[in-house]
């Protein structure tokens, strides 16, 4: 029987999943409680069982919930996991496990007493409903700063490049949405980066963004960036048209 609570970190949760979409941000809440609710805390790794349990067509499951799986889970053994939910379920599930140990134990002890003492007189009292469990605390030692996202140097790998050329992009928008990109990510501290499929992560990135794709940018003419941001953006010049950049 799976736990009746999911505990909830609004900070982490939000700094991890900020730049999804309305939709996006639905199918990854529907993905997690669909999970908790599942024993062991997996879901099959099968498209078919997936769409029929979150109730959606495959246009849908391909444009949205896709995305989030590819940028959040993981594939074991032929299930689908979040290693976050994962940890966070294993935490809940032992303390439920000695929160009710320690109640068996107390009733134990008082009915040692009572048998001691002779029968009561008390007279029984309407049933009362057992409060809900508290959520488990955050330990209040301070952990170990975690890694950034990306490092001050990344550099536009060569496919991320020619993915967004590909579907439309000129080499400036390019270039431009790369360093908005490694901007945004450097300051967001979470997951190891090892961890994350980043180009999934770009692709996400590229669908959402509001750059325009063919038009001059900051001021640029012609087509081309303004002098102020060039020497930046030319840093991302590698991977939109396939010279040597990070792999």
């Amino acid at each position: 029987m799976s736990l009746p609570y999911f505990p909830m970190y609004p900070t982490d949760f939000e700094a991890d999943t900020s730049h999804l979409t309305l939709a996006e941000d639905g199918a990854y809440n529907r993905l997690l409680r669909l999970m908790w609710m599942t024993p062991g805390c997996s879901l099959p790794a099968d498209e078919a069982w997936i769409m029929r349990r979150m109730r959606i067509d495959e246009a849908t499951f391909n444009d949205v919930v896709k995305v989030v799986m590819d940028e959040f889970f993981i594939t074991q053994k032929g299930r689908l996991v979040s290693p976050r939910l994962a940890k966070e379920y294993q935490k809940t599930d032992l303390a439920h496990k000695k929160r009710v140990a320690a109640g068996s134990k107390g009733g134990s002890a008082k009915a040692l007493n009572a048998n001691k003492t002779g029968s009561s007189k008390a007279v029984a009292k309407p049933y009362q409903p057992e409060p809900e469990p508290e959520l488990i605390k955050r330990e209040a030692k301070a952990s170990p700063k975690k890694a950034h996202r990306l490092p001050e140097n990344w550099t536009l790998p060569k496919q991320y490049g020619e993915w967004a050329i590909e579907q439309g992009w000129t080499d400036q928008s390019v270039r431009f949405e790369a360093e908005k990109f490694r901007d945004f990510w450097v300051s967001k501290a979470g997951r190891d980066a090892a961890k994350l499929d980043w180009l999934a992560t770009w692709r996400n990135w590229m669908r959402n963004s509001k750059t325009p794709k063919f038009s001059a940018i900051n001021g640029g003419q012609n087509g081309q960036p303004a002098n102020k941001s060039k020497n930046r953006m030319d840093a991302f010049i590698a991977g939109a048209r396939g010279a040597a950049g990070s792999s």
